[in-house]
């Protein structure tokens, strides 16, 4: 009997060692949250070095993980590690509803609070003019870095190219690179001067942007920093200046925290020596938090989170449902959110109409830009917002860019937040009197990046056209993605306006935002034109006044349609030129699609009933066999 109870004991003490997920030996292999006491002594944290990143969040406040789900997050790695270091990768304060309605300064509000580590600016941060910009990185706590923007008659940077962060003994500069087409990605206006020279410049050119980011990596590295972290508003794969190249011509790097293309990956590329730099992207709207861990011994790991765990303590956290997602989130950081939208709760409440189907422009699940309909086809969300332009100022034709329909209109009630949702730029509509040549020409750009999506991808009313993609686009742009010319066969075809055959020199009054009026998106064929007029409506307003009085506040069944009615795609083209010239416009980049392949999500081990119950099992029937 004595033999027994000993080998009950010896059995007991296995299932507690392997078995118990309170025993001290398993939590350091659980990837939740774990169960640590917020009174522990420095000492008895870790070593390791933890940097937690966003890119592209658009003012996606509370969308998926939230802010208040990244504050929470961080709270908890604060409890087990010595060293904690936040990033933001840039577009953080435009694309949403409380971004564009307060030209960023609640953004502003909600990034101070949180006292980001660092912050990079991203092409985005345009778009409510530069001086804007320096009034919000005047009143931001972290001010922004970038290596690669500055005055053309300046040689220093805008802002300081570079920010070093000690964590305990070790050093870590932090340097910005911002994508070179950020010319073609905001307005040029603010950009350039009275006689349309650039006032400021981005080194668009893939060696002058390596030597500007290598200048500053080995001026840091001088300065005897331990690691060097490149932070690039950029992206993998899918433009023409991309992270992986610019890192492939220069050394001693040691990790990218990667943005702009709304990709997600965890992955590694060679530096020019052949050495590998982790790089990491989060997607967009916080559907995930980067993470970085700099191990004692230079080891480095990179993942992204896509879930917040429960704390080690509830108190002041709370669990919420996101789309299809349960995070847990920091309950203050929530309420200071909802303070936020409560200040503008008036005018975002305002009734405009309503729809009885979706008029979605992303697959169910998936808000990755690339994957927007109206970057690479005619969607039916992009041809209400084209009539409302045409309607509103009694233009000819419209042209706007896809890019610049944000999200989907669902089914319901459309409140104005809804309208500002799907417009949230705040561009004005602009009419200018164009000729025919420069509507070909720009329908042209539109489509040369197809079968890639692209934001400039246009959306028309008043306007019906043929593409064939079965060769390359012959457009070529120069190096800030502007347009210059066609040089061979023309992929757009059989052009009518309003029915009518296209006539070239004939003048037509085109109506679009003010983005494109200025040359976004690469558009400069539409800058030389004099504008007839500027309406008084932003492209939202004109939304919202097209819904509520043109269509009587109900959108009609014509828009419930997924067939094409005005760009028909790969209908052969019977136009050519005697000049057949090639693409070198770098076109053949493709949108790396399988880049969510990449990710190495943090894995959640639980340990429950059905292991207990197993090796419950198996310790009976091992007592029933000496027994």
């Amino acid at each position: 009997m004595n033999k027994a109870f000993i080998i009950l004991i010896i059995i007991t003490e296995i299932n507690y060692l392997y078995l118990s997920p309170v025993h001290p030996s398993k939590n350091k292999n659980l990837k939740k949250s774990s169960k640590i006491k917020e009174d522990r002594k420095l000492d008895d944290l870790s070593d390791d070095i933890v940097i937690i990143h966003l890119n592209d969040v658009h003012c996606g406040l509370n969308d998926t993980i939230g802010y208040d789900g990244f504050v929470l997050y961080r709270d908890e790695l604060k409890k087990k590690y010595k060293h904690v270091i936040t990033a933001d990768v840039g577009d953080h304060i435009q694309g949403g509803t409380l971004g564009a309605i307060s030209q960023g300064t609640a953004i502003l509000k909600l990034m101070n609070k949180i006292k980001f580590d660092v912050n990079l600016i991203g092409n985005h941060e345009f778009d409510y003019g530069i001086e804007q910009l320096d009034y919000l990185n005047k009143e931001m706590t972290t001010k922004y870095i970038c290596s690669n923007f500055h005055k053309t008659e300046e040689d220093k940077p805008y802002f300081d190219p570079y920010k070093i962060v000690e964590a305990g003994d070790k050093k870590i500069a932090f340097i910005g690179a911002l994508t070179p087409l950020t010319y073609s990605k905001t307005y040029l206006s603010t950009l350039l001067d009275d006689n349309g020279k650039p006032l400021y410049d981005f080194y668009a050119d893939h060696d002058s942007l390596a030597s500007i980011v290598q200048k500053y990596v080995d001026e840091v590295r001088g300065n005897g920093v331990d690691y060097v972290i490149l932070l690039t508003h950029i992206g993998m794969d899918v433009e023409e200046y991309t992270s992986n190249d610019l890192v492939s011509r220069i050394q001693n790097v040691d990790a990218v925290l990667d943005g702009h293309t709304h990709k997600v990956y965890a992955k590694t590329s060679k530096d020019k020596n052949g050495k590998d730099a982790y790089f990491t992207q989060t997607g967009t709207k916080l559907a995930n938090i980067g993470q970085l861990i700099i191990k004692p011994d230079g080891t480095i790991e990179n993942s992204n989170i896509a879930a917040v765990s429960e704390p080690s303590d509830t108190t002041g956290a709370k669990k919420v449902t996101r789309g299809k997602v349960e995070t847990w989130v920091n309950t203050e950081m929530s309420d200071f959110i909802d303070e936020l939208w409560g200040e503008y709760a008036d005018e975002l409440n305002i009734d405009v109409g309503e729809v009885d189907f979706d008029l979605k422009v992303f697959p169910e699940g998936i808000t990755d830009s690339h994957a927007n309909f109206c970057r690479k086809q005619e969607c039916s969300l992009g041809n209400l917002c084209a009539d409302s332009f045409k309607s509103v100022v009694q233009s000819d034709v419209s042209f706007l860019n896809g890019g610049s329909i944000r999200t989907d209109l669902k089914k319901g009630k459309i409140s104005r937040k809804h309208i500002i949702d799907v417009f949230p730029f705040f561009n004005s509509v602009f009419v200018k009197e164009v000729d025919g040549q420069a509507i070909l020409d720009a329908l042209e750009l539109g489509v040369s990046k197809l079968p890639s999506a692209s934001g400039g991808f246009p959306q028309v009313s008043g306007i019906t056209f043929d593409v064939d993609t079965s060769f390359n686009s012959t457009v070529v742009t120069d190096s800030n993605g502007v347009f210059q010319e066609v040089t061979g066969k023309r992929r757009v075809s059989n052009v009518k306006i309003n029915g009518q055959d296209l006539v070239k020199d004939k003048k037509y009054n085109l109506s679009c935002s003010s983005y494109i009026a200025e040359g976004g998106d690469g558009y400069s064929m539409f800058a030389k034109f004099q504008s007839v007029n500027e309406s008084i409506f932003t492209d939202s307003d004109s939304l919202s006044h097209h819904i509520k009085y043109n269509l009587n506040g109900k959108i009609p069944e014509d828009y419930n349609k997924e067939e094409s009615t005005r760009i028909f795609i790969d209908k052969p083209s019977s136009e050519t030129t005697d000049n057949g010239g090639n693409n070198n416009n770098g076109n053949d980049n493709k949108a790396n699609d399988n880049a969510d392949d990449d990710n190495r999500q943090i894995t959640r081990i639980k340990l429950n009933g059905e292991y207990l119950k197993k090796y419950g099992i198996l310790s009976f029937l091992l007592l029933f066999v000496l027994f």
